[in-house]
């Protein structure tokens, strides 16, 4: 919808004064540079008792440092979003004397009816969850994306799309940015070279402050690169989504003094520098690979808007890119950080593992299904002062019979198809007294499975000591791929059938971890070797998708097309001759690489937020090219 010119005089007219520009974007300033960088430790419990795949007793003691406070901090950010938007909004109509269908001329419908489709379904899918305290107050496994924080996402990116509406309101907000990046740069860089300045005494004293703790440490095993965010794959996605932004920088033309654009560039060669190092250092594939592909996009993109065939100098720089990329590739892929990356995707591209589900037929039946396709049902009898004894009959009914070695006290079917497992009879002593037992063992792979008898029935006894039957779960794709990327390739196929169910208003916030069937132990032991509980999909949309359903993830998703769709359409063919165009450009990147890593990272805290306020940002940037472009022509 075109802008009137009336409209347009108002908006310049009242745009003046700097400090009021700036007052006008704290919120936004705040939400995009402060919450991320927010590190306050606190303390709760997780209470998922009610539940099999959970512990007896709630996990007392668990501490939060990088969700809980920067949740905190956006809901109250969100609220304040909402009295400025009020106040500005009701200055326009009255002191401007505007009307509202002016002021609303300047947002594109579809957008807002995308976000409020968006944040009704958030709001529908919290109330009438039944898990009410995730909700609304989150917790489970770090998981911190309230009902509230949520829609601080939506209302931060409302007001950075409605407010933004002059160049230099968009270099506030880039500045603020710059300077957020280049202490983040600083952090990671540090942890990067194990100089941890989360360590330091004096910053564990501020980040406990609040907390029965008097210092936090870091997972051994994993990266400590993990700049403000819970995770070192966060601080991939962190980077994937800031470092086009401050590469665009580089580019920018921020002064007529020398000096000035002199050293504003080599502050943004520096971030970027602090960036790929700590990009190494948290070791995320993802992330990495993301950066990669969107930079040959980039390079494909403006070769296209700067090609010109008559010009030789252009056939001269074209053949100097391709050469100096083919070498960077060579020279990329014989460094550590790359050799890893391929190694983890060759690890998880083949399964070996041989089972592949066991479920409960009757109180003394199991059926065992392979990998290969074979399956038998195996029955389990007690002899009157006896151990367990075993029969087992394959899917053509074929009874399958079993080598006992007396030595080793187990029982191996005799039989090509199913040798590789097992089986061991035993006594377990539970809380309810002494039980028989068995354990079904994968030999090659040295994965167990342990079953007791209980009240005249097997029941398999789960790590966290509760008894149940196990019921076939059902999966989507992956086949012989489960352990790809890191065990994404199960965690997807076991949520994708839950899209069915979760089409319309979804779980609710923070509940993923209840709508994924953590009680197949089989699937869930047979691919990392050992029983992990799955508290997110790795995927922004699924995520999106099973917590506030498929409405409001579509809707999500619709938002970002459109502003990627738009932003090639304003780009396509254009060379990047101003600032306006170059951060245009630049937050495209960002937002496509974003995208991009967001299909095997979930959105949490401090990221996501980041993200809505940049898309607000490029709609309006955008909007900002459409109406250069029309007074132009």
């Amino acid at each position: 919808m075109k802008m009137s010119n009336k409209y347009k005089r108002k908006l310049q007219k009242r745009e003046t004064k700097l400090w009021q520009d700036i007052v006008l974007l704290l919120p936004v300033l705040f939400g995009l540079c402060i919450v991320p960088m927010i590190v306050l430790t606190h303390d709760y419990t997780i209470d998922f008792t009610q539940f099999e795949w959970f512990n007896k007793t709630p996990s007392t003691g668990q501490i939060d440092s990088f969700g809980y406070s920067k949740s905190v901090a956006l809901t109250i950010v969100g609220i304040a979003t909402v009295f400025f938007f009020c106040y500005y909004y009701w200055k326009q109509i009255n002191k401007y004397h505007m009307t509202s269908t002016a002021f609303f001329a300047n947002i594109d419908k579809k957008i807002a009816i995308l976000l409020g489709i968006h944040l009704i379904m958030v709001i529908i899918s919290s109330v009438t969850s039944k898990y009410s305290e995730l909700a609304y107050n989150g917790g489970g496994y770090t998981q911190w994306q309230t009902m509230w924080v949520l829609l601080a996402y939506g209302i931060l990116f409302f007001y950075t799309y409605a407010w933004v509406t002059s160049a230099r309101k968009i270099n506030i907000l880039i500045y603020g940015l710059i300077i957020h990046t280049a202490l983040m740069s600083f952090i990671g860089f540090m942890q990067s070279i194990d100089q941890n300045p989360l360590l330091w005494d004096w910053v564990q004293k501020i980040i406990t402050k609040y907390s029965t703790l008097t210092g936090i440490s870091f997972k051994a095993g994993y990266s400590s690169v993990v700049m403000t965010f819970p995770n070192p794959n966060y601080t991939g996605t962190y980077i994937a989504l800031t470092l086009p932004i401050v590469v665009m920088f580089i580019f920018l033309k921020v002064s007529d003094k020398k000096w000035i654009s002199v050293s504003c560039k080599l502050i943004g060669v520096l971030i970027a520098a602090g960036f790929i190092k700590s990009l190494i250092g948290s070791g995320s594939t993802a992330a990495g690979m993301t950066l990669a592909f969107v930079s040959v996009v980039v390079i494909v993109l403006l070769i296209i808007n700067y090609f010109d065939p008559q010009n030789k100098i252009w056939w001269i720089s074209l053949a100097g890119i391709l050469i100096l990329g083919i070498v960077s590739i060579f020279a990329i892929l014989q460094t550590n950080y790359a050799k890893t990356a391929i190694e983890k995707l060759k690890n998880g591209s083949v399964d070996t593992r041989n089972l592949i589900s066991i479920v409960n037929e009757t109180p003394t039946r199991l059926k065992v299904n392979f990998r290969n396709g074979e399956s038998f049902d195996l029955d389990i009898t007690i002899p009157e002062e006896s151990n367990a004894t075993f029969t087992i009959t394959d899917s053509s009914g074929k009874n399958i019979p079993l080598t006992y070695d007396s030595g080793l006290e187990l029982y191996t079917p005799n039989d090509p198809r199913f040798n590789m497992l097992t089986l061991e009879s035993k006594r377990y002593a539970i809380d309810t007294g002494i039980h028989d037992a068995f354990t079904l063992c994968d030999t090659p792979n040295q994965i167990s499975f342990t079953f007791v008898y209980d009240n005249n029935e097997w029941k398999y006894y789960t790590p966290y000591g509760k008894l149940i039957k196990l019921k076939e779960v059902e999966h989507f794709g992956f086949k012989n791929s489960e352990n790809i990327a890191n065990r994404r390739g199960y965690i997807w196929s076991r949520t994708i059938p839950l899209m069915k169910t979760y089409w319309f208003k979804g779980i609710g916030p923070n509940a993923f971890i209840i709508a994924f069937p953590n009680a197949d132990f089989v699937g869930s032991k047979r691919v990392g070797g050992s029983t992990l509980l799955v508290d997110k999909p790795h995927n922004t949309f699924l995520q999106t998708y099973i917590q506030t359903g498929g409405i409001s993830a579509i809707s999500y998703a619709a938002l970002c097309i459109i502003y990627m769709l738009q932003s090639l359409c304003l780009l396509w063919r254009k060379k990047l001759t101003n600032n306006l165009s170059k951060i245009a450009f630049g937050l495209f990147t960002a937002s496509l690489s974003y995208t991009i890593v967001g299909l095997t990272n979930d959105a949490i805290v401090g990221v996501q937020s980041s993200y809505w306020i940049l898309l607000g940002l490029g709609f309006a940037v955008n909007r900002m090219l459409k109406i250069q472009k029309s007074e132009t022509v």
